[in-house]
């Protein structure tokens, strides 16, 4: 009876493991997208002068992209790996419904980010304030 009880534990472990390294993957991702913008600015300004609020457009700019640019990254990645969780499922039921719930999800991850931005298109179109870009006003 001990050796059923410690499989759930064994599996809830791994998830936790693989979940850090998920997010420690992450976060190496988004740093070079954090930084990259930020340090061609740094360039044009004279740094005898305070920071501007203005200064804060382009890191809530890069922030954007970056999220934009990994949640792309996860859902081809999701798309990859339910297509191989697929084809390694060997006809096994479950294996194949885990994979098609995976296929799924990416499907509806892709359907949320272009209605979202189809949505925020339709609200600046009708409004007239661009919403697509961030900025300050002065």
């Amino acid at each position: 009876m001990e050796a059923i009880q410690t499989v759930p534990n064994m599996k809830r472990k791994n998830r936790k493991k693989y979940g850090l390294q998920l997010l420690a993957s992450l976060l190496i991702l988004i740093t070079p997208f954090l930084w990259h913008s930020t340090r061609a600015y740094a360039e044009l300004v004279d740094s005898n002068q305070p920071n501007s609020f203005s200064d804060l457009e382009i890191i809530v700019a890069n922030i954007i992209r970056s999220v934009v640019a990994l949640g792309g990254i996860a859902v081809f990645v999701m798309l990859v790996a339910g297509g191989l969780m697929y084809l390694t499922s060997g006809g096994n039921p479950e294996s194949v419904q885990k994979a098609k719930s995976t296929l799924t999800y990416a499907i509806i991850g892709i359907a949320l980010f272009v209605l979202a931005w189809f949505a925020l298109l339709f609200f600046q179109t009708f409004t007239g304030v661009q919403v697509t870009k961030f900025t300050i006003p002065s």
